[in-house]
């Protein structure tokens, strides 16, 4: 019988760049929710639940609130499927720069204006962050790694946990490898909630560049030259 061998599993560059969005957008949640009166600007499942709580209750500026974080977030993600390059790398670099300009916009509004409570300000700022969010979104499916978003896990840890379960009832799986992917992503996304929320504390000014250190680092990691795979030996036969 001849003998097949398969491609190793192994992590590589997808895995580092989705890893960075998935910190890039923790920190912009924890940001906005902490200092944007309670808005979230990349989960719009959550930020879609206060907007109804909000109308439900006739808080007016809250609501206002949420929808302009739906409404970047929907503008952001027309923006970012707009961007084409023939190439795929620029493609993506050129997604990522297009988010890093909303994130640099909202880091000049703060310089600016601080974080306001309310009026036009507050709302160019929660837009802003929204913008970028939705165009990292397509990022992430320009990265094509099925079943890491970096803007939602919830239906990753459904994945996760169901993966889990009936490797623990079965005892096999086909393949864990993508389970490790999906856990190494979320990972990173709450260890970026967690190392943001510190900086709020400790240093205000670099909490605010965590997002765009994250989308720089991602970008340049993008002309890191990929490694060259040895070949993959053909079958023998033994007559």
């Amino acid at each position: 019988m001849p003998n097949t061998l398969d491609a190793p599993e192994r992590f590589d560059r997808r895995d580092l760049t989705l890893g960075l969005l998935a910190v890039a957008s923790s920190a912009t949640d924890v940001i906005a929710f902490v200092k944007l009166q309670q808005v979230f600007t990349s989960a719009m499942t959550g930020n879609t639940a206060l907007l109804g709580l909000a109308i439900g209750q006739g808080h007016v500026l809250a609501a206002l609130n949420s929808a302009m974080a739906l409404l970047g977030y929907l503008c952001g993600v027309m923006l970012g499927a707009l961007v084409h390059a023939r190439n795929g790398m620029r493609d993506l670099v050129f997604t990522l720069l297009l988010e890093g300009v909303f994130l640099g916009m909202f880091v000049l509004l703060w310089i600016f204006f601080d974080f306001p409570v309310s009026g036009y300000w507050l709302e160019a700022m929660i837009t802003s962050s929204a913008m970028a969010m939705g165009v990292q979104s397509v990022a992430a499916r320009k990265v094509n790694l099925e079943g890491i978003p970096t803007v939602v896990f919830t239906s990753t840890l459904t994945s996760i946990v169901t993966t889990l379960t009936h490797l623990g009832i079965r005892g096999k799986s086909p393949s864990l490898f993508n389970t490790k992917r999906q856990s190494l992503a979320f990972a990173l996304y709450g260890a970026g909630a967690v190392f943001t929320a510190f900086l709020l504390w400790a240093d205000l000014k670099a909490a605010m560049g965590v997002p765009l250190l994250a989308i720089a680092i991602a970008i340049a990691v993008q002309f890191i030259p990929r490694s060259k795979c040895p070949p993959t030996p053909s079958p023998s036969h033994r007559s």
